[in-house]
C-alpha cells in the first residue's frame, strides 16, 4: 500500500496567497476602470451640456444683447479644439432679375471629444429632436429655429460638433419710401449670419470659452421683385428658399452679419 505525500502548509499557503492576490489584481483592474469609465462619461457629458448651452449664448452675443459671455469647460479627460471648415459658405440673394453675392468665408466650429473610454452615436443636441441629416444638411432656418447647430458623432472619438454655418431668413414687413415725390411700397427681408474669429486657445483644466461681439455689418440690397431668393451653397449641401412677402414695388434685402470671437483668454 502506497500512501500519497501530503502537501506541506507552506506550499499551501503560497498558493492560496497567490490566487487571492491575483483575484484582487484583476478587480482592482477592472474597478477601476470602471471609475474612470464612469469619470470620463460624465464629463464627456458635462462638455456637452456646455456646448448646448453655448450655442443659446453664441446666438444672443452675435443676434441678440451683443457684448460678451463666457462658459467653462472641465479639461481633464475631454479636449476641446477651435477649427474652421475647410468649404467656403456661399449666399446669394436673388429676385431672378439681379443677384447679389455675399463674400464667401469659412465658417468656424467648435468641437469638444470625450476621454478614449467614451463612445456615442450620431445624435441631435440643438434642436434636441428632428431628423439628423436633415438638420444637419440644412442650411437656412427660419425664425424660431437655431441658427446654432450642436451634435455629436463618432469619427475616431466621441465628440460633439457647434457648427455655425447655418443662415436665418425672414420677412420682415413692408416700409413705403417717397422717391421724386411717390410713394413706393418695399417688402423687407433680413438675413442673418453668424462669422467666428478663432482666438486664442489654451489652458488646463477649468478654462473659460469667451465670446466677444467684435464686429456687426449690415449689407442693404435692393430687387425690382416683391419677392426674394436665397441661395446657400456649403460643404457638398445645397438650399434654397424663396422669401414671399405682398404686392409691392420692389424688396429689400438687409443681411446682417455678426462677427464673434472666440478664445479662451
Amino acid at each position: 500500500m502506497y500512501l500519497r505525500k501530503a502537501i506541506s502548509p507552506v506550499i499551501a499557503v503560497t498558493i492560496m496567497t497567490g490566487i487571492m492576490l491575483t483575484i484582487v489584481a484583476v478587480a482592482l483592474y477592472y474597478s477601476t476602470s470602471l471609475i474612470d469609465l464612469n469619470r470620463q462619461m460624465m464629463e464627456y457629458q458635462y462638455a456637452k451640456d456646455n456646448l448646448a448651452y453655448a450655442a443659446t449664448a453664441l446666438e444672443q452675443v452675435a443676434l441678440g444683447t451683443g457684448g460678451s459671455r463666457y462658459i467653462r469647460f472641465s479639461l481633464i479627460s475631454t479636449r476641446i479644439n477651435f477649427e474652421y471648415s475647410r468649404d467656403n459658405l456661399s449666399i446669394t440673394i436673388t429676385d431672378n432679375k439681379t443677384t447679389y453675392q455675399i463674400t464667401p468665408f469659412r465658417p468656424g466650429r467648435i468641437v469638444v471629444c470625450g476621454g478614449n473610454l467614451v463612445t456615442t452615436t450620431r445624435q441631435l443636441i440643438v434642436p434636441e429632436s428632428g431628423d439628423f441629416n436633415g438638420e444637419v444638411g440644412k442650411l437656412i432656418v427660419a425664425p424660431g429655429e437655431p441658427i446654432v447647430l450642436v451634435y455629436e458623432d463618432f469619427r475616431g472619438a466621441a465628440c460633439a460638433y457647434l457648427e455655425t454655418y447655418r443662415v436665418r431668413a425672414f420677412y420682415n414687413g413692408a416700409i413705403n419710401v417717397t422717391e421724386g415725390g411717390a410713394v413706393k411700397r418695399y417688402n423687407f427681408y433680413t438675413v442673418h449670419v453668424i462669422r467666428l474669429k478663432l482666438g486664442q486657445l489654451g489652458g488646463s483644466g477649468t478654462i473659460p470659452v469667451i465670446f466677444r461681439n467684435t464686429n456687426s455689418t449690415l449689407l442693404e440690397y435692393r430687387l425690382q421683385g416683391p419677392s426674394v431668393t436665397v441661395n446657400v451653397v456649403y460643404d457638398g449641401y445645397s438650399q434654397s428658399s424663396t422669401l414671399r412677402g405682398p404686392q409691392a414695388d420692389g424688396s429689400v434685402v438687409v443681411v446682417k452679419i455678426a462677427e464673434v470671437t472666440v478664445t479662451t483668454s
